[in-house]
């Protein structure tokens, strides 16, 4: 297996409010892009990876099937989520604090993708496909073919509709994927695909396919030279 990942403010964050977590032994990668004032999505973020980690690592080797291994993982972002809002409710700082939370695990020659939020997951096959779909106002309306989507406010398109941590509990989505040789899956937050379009992100992977290190550093440094206006977070994975 071959792992690569990096995380940086970019060009205009003080702070850094995403968090990796990654195992590579146990074929464990989470990422979640926190929210919230102050300090606070940092502090979401945190808790969501060490949270959903805790849980997967406790319960992931008794899972027989792939039902189980998604149950478990959704799980682990429930108890990532009520971890979340028991901190908040210590704290009026931290009030209404929230994260992404992407989670892959592999083995047995496949891929298990669990997240709410729009923090993605690619495959990258010869050609690169979107795994998760964003919990997003605008992707709602995409998703359902609603011309009123050309009536909401740029400033909404991106608001999400779900998150771990604030509001109502999230409804994940999960997917299980056959692994192939040369595969590769990317994680990363929303501060490298505002910067960058699909077709950028597969002609970087492609111009760099089999260097992990090489993959994370170009897709970075383009999406800083394109602004750079969030943090910036990746995980390549080449199982």
């Amino acid at each position: 297996m071959k792992v690569a990942w990096k995380t940086e403010l970019g060009h205009v964050r003080n702070n850094n409010e995403d968090a990796l977590l990654i195992d590579e032994k146990n074929g464990i990668f989470l990422l979640a892009d926190g929210m919230g004032g102050h300090n606070a999505g940092e502090v979401a973020s945190d808790i969501a990876v060490k949270e959903a980690y805790a849980f997967i690592l406790q319960e992931i080797e008794q899972a027989g099937d792939a039902r189980a291994v998604l149950n478990i993982m959704e799980e682990a972002l429930y108890r990532a989520h009520r971890a979340i809002k028991a901190r908040a409710e210590t704290d009026e700082a931290l009030y209404g604090m929230g994260t992404t939370l992407v989670e892959l695990y592999m083995r047995s020659g496949n891929a298990f993708i669990c997240h709410a939020g729009d923090s993605r997951a690619y495959l990258f096959r010869n050609t690169l496909r979107r795994i998760t779909r964003d919990h997003t106002v605008g992707d709602s309306y995409i998703e359902q073919g609603s011309p009123e989507s050309e009536k909401v406010p740029r400033r909404m398109w991106h608001a999400l509709t779900q998150a771990v941590g604030p509001r109502a509990c999230p409804v994940p989505d999960t997917k299980s994927i056959e692994l192939l040789s040369g595969d590769i899956f990317l994680l990363c937050s929303d501060g490298l695909t505002d910067m960058l379009s699909d077709d950028d992100i597969q002609d970087i992977v492609a111009g760099h396919k089999g260097e992990m290190n090489r993959v994370v550093e170009a897709l970075v440094s383009s999406a800083n030279n394109k602004g750079g206006k969030d943090n910036i977070s990746l995980i390549a994975v080449m199982p």
